[in-house]
């Protein structure tokens, strides 16, 4: 049997970030545990994304939700320059009422939260 050495590396002492907010206009989500998740429960304004605080790591995950209160709000991730979608968009605007699912992996090769998968309730 042979057993060889890895090196074990410590990032974070905290695995998991979970955020909760009625609405803001500039949401701001974590992103330098393991997994985050950033949830807007009532959206009542226009959103302009900023980078998410923390210090990420390479392939660090971050879900957003997000649900509008009954009006249609616009989405903004271009100001914080951090996002990037890759085979999917990045949204504009939310769908009256529906639940949205935005998820995020961090590249450091590129210091980019690539959007991998955008899902929308029925």
């Amino acid at each position: 049997m042979t057993i060889t050495w890895k090196k074990l590396a410590y990032y974070s002492d905290v695995t998991e970030e979970i955020t909760t907010v009625a609405s803001d206009a500039t949401p701001n989500p974590t992103g330098g545990s393991l997994r985050n998740f950033y949830s807007i429960t009532a959206l009542e304004e226009a959103a302009e994304f900023a980078a998410p605080s923390g210090s990420p790591v390479n392939s660090n995950k971050l879900i957003i939700r997000i649900k509008d209160n009954g009006t249609a709000r616009a989405l903004d991730f271009t100001t914080a320059g951090v996002y990037r979608a890759v085979g999917c968009t990045l949204p504009t605007t939310t769908v009256i009422s529906k639940t949205m699912y935005l998820a995020f992996i961090y590249n450091s090769a590129d210091s980019k939260w690539d959007l991998l998968a955008v899902n929308e309730e029925a």
